[in-house]
């Protein structure tokens, strides 16, 4: 593939960033000559500030990759065969509507990654026009969305279960691109693509740990430097923690048992220290109400600007089945598979009860995203990347694959979660099997509208998926390249 080269352009008719719009006001032309565009700390800003609208984008986070054609692809939804996701909900990948996704979820991250590479090769030459912690900081920032872009490219359109493959360290997988050139990026081995991202979240991890959320000075510390608001409210961003949900992430799909330990170590370092720090907070039956994107519980999540308008013609309320095929629904069955649960103790899930309207017609239609309903919902344009709930469920996980088996360990994760859900069923006693089935269960119960189970199931191999008729394989799992990097000699 050749670097697919892309003017920074930030779109200020996207503009309302929390605690950053004075930086999305004023928008450069479409082309800046580079020595201008990064002359200043303000170039580098905006540079920044442009990865992650385009991370919103509607081909990446803001739709296909979170609440759309990755969770449809979970298959705990029913889906009209005329629905616009109905191919990629089914993994018919040479349907139109499925190659238009492939090529253009493809073709949004490199964009992202390009721009993010054109301000890392000036940053490091350009720090006396930076204060040293905005240099730490921006480049912090862009070398984790560097990371996290190659790293569900590669989640995508990789192969998935690596934990039980063979082939790691020989067979190629997606282009890990590092500089902003024309030159046609060669494609590495799986072990070598893994390292790549763990370095560039490890070398974040060494820039940002002494920002503002770490808490290691005190808030006026930064005051000089934030009178504009544009460190504020890390959770927008990809802060010092996040980083080390990321790695939690990338070391369970690697799957070794070194990998499991590591990404336990640093999932615990994200729940031990946001308990320390107040960081999070749990949402519970009380407030779900108006909080059901569970806003307290994002370790890092996007603003999408009138979000609504892009999910009203999806998430509808006492809709008509043969009309509306694009209809975002659960069936009763799916339902009750997902939270039924038989045993000793009381099951007052808030998760059904709650963030669900059931529909005339016998549906069920997820609220969790909702931004119009007359509740009182206070957390608005908000789409989370990684919450809280995930350390909690790779912490328990740990304890039950690897070198360090431990089920009383894993039931106290597990508990935690599920309590907080209202969910008080006695796991304890229970045997490992019987307990990786309940994690799995959290994994369905937890982040419908966030496209974390798919990945999740495609992580672990699933060949059955619960509430699918699909027998899932490498074929449906993967996501095929687009056809003009086959032309150019990609290998998949």
């Amino acid at each position: 593939m050749k670097t697919i080269i892309v003017n920074i352009v930030l779109c200020a008719m996207l503009c309302t960033v929390v605690a950053c719009d004075s930086w999305l006001d004023t928008t450069p032309p479409s082309q800046v000559p580079e020595e201008d565009q990064f002359g200043d700390e303000f170039g580098f800003r905006q540079a920044l500030i442009g990865c992650y609208i385009g991370m919103a984008n509607e081909n990446l986070y803001g739709k296909q990759l979170t609440w759309y054609s990755v969770d449809m692809q979970s298959g705990q939804y029913t889906l009209h065969s005329q629905g616009q996701v109905y191919a990629m909900g089914t993994y018919q990948y040479t349907a139109q509507r499925s190659l238009t996704v492939l090529n253009t979820v493809w073709q949004r991250a490199y964009s992202v990654i390009a721009n993010a590479n054109n301000a890392l090769k000036f940053i490091d030459n350009r720090q006396d026009v930076l204060d040293p912690l905005s240099y730490r900081m921006i480049k912090g920032e862009l070398l984790a969305i560097r990371g996290m872009l190659h790293f569900d490219m590669m989640r995508l359109y990789g192969y998935g279960n690596l934990a039980n493959r063979t082939d790691k360290a020989t067979k190629p997988t997606i282009p890990y691109v590092t500089v902003y050139d024309k030159e046609m990026t060669p494609q590495l081995s799986y072990d070598e693509t893994i390292k790549l991202v763990i370095k560039d979240l490890t070398d974040a991890l060494g820039l940002l740990d002494d920002e503002p959320i770490t808490g290691k000075h005190p808030a006026d510390y930064y005051e000089a430097l934030n009178d504009d608001g544009f460190f504020s409210d890390r959770s927008f961003r990809l802060n010092y923690y996040a980083v080390k949900a990321l790695l939690a992430r990338v070391y369970m799909w690697e799957g070794s048992d070194a990998s499991i330990a590591s990404a336990r170590q640093e999932a615990l370092d994200v729940i031990r220290d946001g308990e320390r720090l107040g960081l999070y907070r749990w949402i519970t039956t009380d407030v779900v109400g108006t909080d059901p994107v569970h806003s307290t519980e994002h370790i890092a999540s996007l603003n999408i600007p009138a979000f609504t308008d892009r999910l009203k013609d999806f998430y509808l309320y006492n809709f008509l089945e043969g009309t509306e095929y694009n209809a975002i629904k659960l069936s009763e069955g799916n339902m009750i598979s997902i939270y039924e649960e038989e045993g000793d103790g009381e099951n007052a899930d808030y998760r059904r009860e709650k963030l669900f309207f059931r529909n005339a017609n016998g549906y069920y239609t997820p609220l969790k995203l909702a931004q119009d309903r007359s509740t009182g919902y206070l957390r608005l344009n908000r789409m989370p990347l990684i919450r809280l709930p995930e350390m909690y469920l790779i912490v328990a996980e740990s304890y039950l694959k690897g070198a360090s088996i431990d089920l009383n360990e894993a039931v106290s994760y597990l508990k935690t979660l599920r309590e907080y859900r209202s969910n008080y069923i006695k796991i304890d006693g229970f045997t490992r099997d019987k307990l990786l089935t309940c994690l799995m269960n959290e994994y369905r119960r937890e982040f419908l509208c966030e496209g974390v189970t798919f990945f999740y199931f495609k992580r672990i191999g699933l060949t059955d998926i619960p509430g699918s008729t699909i027998v899932m394989d490498d074929g449906r799992y993967l996501w095929p390249y687009p056809a003009i990097e086959r032309e150019m000699g990609r290998a998949q």
